[in-house]
């Protein structure tokens, strides 16, 4: 091969070797771009990982208060005891744990096994949480011969009022386990506690703050080598309630009281609720039995589980009940409006009505009614007779030709009267801004029987919210007014976040003229000495409204004992409901609404 052919496949094979050379220093350089650029903030993390161990420090919780300003749940310093494994001389951890031991309450062993607990970190370990005064006081006098053990505060829910309001309330526990993996891709601990029922559920995200933090530098030896950074917690917003503290109280006591009367004969609940009938500002509810949301704090026994089981339910939302006579007043206004009846128009009761081969008996014998006396006595038959003839049947009509007509006419009316219903919070969500409210129910099994059954409020259910919300349309002239319990939400500097605004779910169909008749009605029932509910209401400081329910529940003998009501008359403020089942007659309720209202004007200064 001559000097120049190898001079050329030198070049070549010098230019083959820069071309490789060139190619990787792309590769190379492709890779640093990817890595600095595109993937540089998730090393970063594992570097900061790998550089800090971290210690949470819990944000306390937004306080709550009553309408007045009154403070009923709000946060207290709990002290945990933690281990730091920073110490180089190992021997003295079994010499600390000894030591700590009779003051713990705790087996040495079992000390060094919360010391050594890597699963909680590679540093920081909890060896006891909910420290008492005693313990503390030890571990900061002795600090000197304790190296690494360390008194962490940490807020710990308080609940001042005890039982007061504990349904609007509610209580905190730990995250439940079909709902665990939500709550960590929320940002949540797997240790955390989460508000269960009532506000601290329904506003969890404004009463939860963003957590603090303990960081400590350490080397891929987990030595440190930097002291600790605090990151300080941010609490959570405060909540400002609708409820008064005075007249829950109240309520709550009437309400116990009652149950406690009626105990002998199978009685253990009863909801009550008061509501503006303006604002829909819920301004008491209760739910008995009543259970502490502080049981929960430290974790519940078997005991104070045994007392929460029954009373974890708010029956004031969760629990409809059989309205009994207070479902005649959505009878009276549907028939009036309807054309049906006219507020002059009037019927015979003897004391009975025969429907067919049946005879219905009334209470007593009311003689010839109109709907204002109707409503005053309490009349079975005056209201059957208006289901009858809203579904056009006589009754001599026969079951023969009944069944031609049946469900044309039938269908018809109870589609229309369930309107009627909807339209004023029967059978409907009512809105409250409180967990797990469940609606009631109508009654229509496509029968017969059911236009006049529904027609005296009997085998449907309602909740005591339904039947106060639909008693504040009544009062305010037919607006219905979406209640809430949750005034305004304020963040920790006294900035108010959010108010939450009067809202009117609608208006019902319904004339000033007939809605006054039903008022009239529900006036005589408290005010005339032949209404049903004239004895709970004399002496009174104000004029009430209102209706007894006395419902058969289909068990002999265990009525559910309703009052529904509003007061003043002439300027409605306030509607109220109470439901005892197995109370028996609705006037003994009307007692609870009585107590609820005088409580109410007292504060008010009337």
């Amino acid at each position: 091969m001559s000097n120049s052919e190898k001079g050329t496949v030198r070049r070549r094979r010098l230019l083959v070797l820069m071309g490789v050379v060139v190619i990787l220093l792309g590769v190379l350089a492709d890779r640093l771009v990817q890595l600095q650029l595109v993937e540089g903030a998730s090393y970063k993390q594992l570097a900061d990982r790998n550089r800090f161990e971290i210690l949470t420090r819990p944000a306390p919780r937004g306080k709550i208060f009553d309408r007045n300003g009154q403070l009923l749940v709000s946060n207290k310093a709990s002290f945990g005891l933690y281990w730091a494994d920073l110490v180089p001389d190992k021997g003295q951890e079994r010499r600390i744990a000894e030591q700590l031991a009779p003051v713990l309450q705790m087996s040495p062993d079992a000390i060094l096994q919360k010391m050594n607990d890597t699963s909680q970190g590679a540093i920081w370990r909890a060896v006891k949480l909910g420290l008492t005064d005693q313990q503390v006081a030890y571990v900061y006098e002795h600090a000197g011969e304790l190296p690494g053990m360390h008194v962490v505060a940490t807020p710990e829910r308080e609940y001042k009022g005890g039982t007061l309001a504990c349904h609007v309330v509610g209580y905190l526990n730990s995250i439940p386990p079909s709902q665990l993996q939500d709550y960590l891709n929320q940002g949540y601990r797997r240790d955390e506690k989460v508000g269960r029922q009532g506000v601290e559920q329904s506003y969890e995200k404004d009463l939860r703050g963003t957590d603090g933090a303990f960081r400590f530098m350490v080397n891929a030896a987990n030595q440190p080598t930097a002291g600790i950074q605090a990151v300080s917690p941010v609490p959570g917003n405060d909540l400002v309630l609708t409820i008064d503290a005075r007249v829950q109280q109240a309520t709550q006591q009437a309400l116990a009281d009652q149950v406690q009367k009626l105990r002998s004969q199978g009685v253990k609940n009863a909801a009550a609720v008061l509501i503006d009938v303006n604002t829909g500002q819920v301004i008491a509810m209760a739910s008995y039995p009543y259970y502490d949301p502080n049981w929960f704090v430290q974790g519940i026994s078997q005991a104070q589980w045994n007392q929460f089981a029954p009373a974890e339910m708010n029956r004031a939302i969760q629990n409809p009940e059989v309205p009994g006579s207070t479902g005649k007043l959505i009878t009276a206004i549907a028939a009036l409006q309807d054309g049906v009846i006219s507020p002059s128009w009037t019927t015979y009761d003897p004391g009975y009505i025969q429907i067919g081969s049946y005879v219905i008996r009334d209470w007593k014998a009311h003689g010839t009614v109109n709907v204002i006396d109707a409503i005053r006595e309490s009349c079975d038959t005056f209201f059957y007779r208006v289901g009858i003839m809203a579904s056009r049947w006589t009754p001599g009509m026969s079951y023969s030709a009944l069944a031609q007509w049946e469900q044309g006419a039938r269908t018809d009316w109870m589609k229309r009267f369930q309107n009627y219903q909807k339209q004023f919070g029967l059978g409907v969500l009512t809105g409250i801004d409180l967990p797990n409210e469940e609606k009631g129910s109508l009654e229509d099994d496509g029968h017969l029987p059911s236009v006049y059954y529904s027609a005296i409020g009997q085998f449907e259910r309602f909740t005591p919210m339904e039947l106060a919300q639909y008693t504040a349309t009544i009062a305010n002239g037919g607006k219905r007014m979406e209640p809430h319990v949750v005034d305004r939400v304020v963040a920790p500097d006294g900035t108010v976040i959010r108010r939450i605004d009067p809202k009117v779910l609608n208006t019902v169909p319904v004339s000033p003229q007939v809605l006054q008749v039903v008022r009239q009605g529900m006036y005589e029932v408290c005010n005339v000495p032949s209404g049903t509910a004239y004895g709970a209401f004399l002496g009174a400081t104000y004029k009430a409204a209102g209706k007894t329910g006395t419902a058969e529940t289909g068990v002999q003998g265990f009525d559910n004992s309703v009052f529904i009501g509003f007061a003043p008359y002439d300027h409605p403020e306030v509607a109220a409901a109470v439901v005892v089942p197995g109370g028996g007659h609705g006037a003994d309720s009307a007692a609870v609404v009585r107590k609820m209202f005088d409580a109410y004007f007292a504060v008010r200064g009337h």
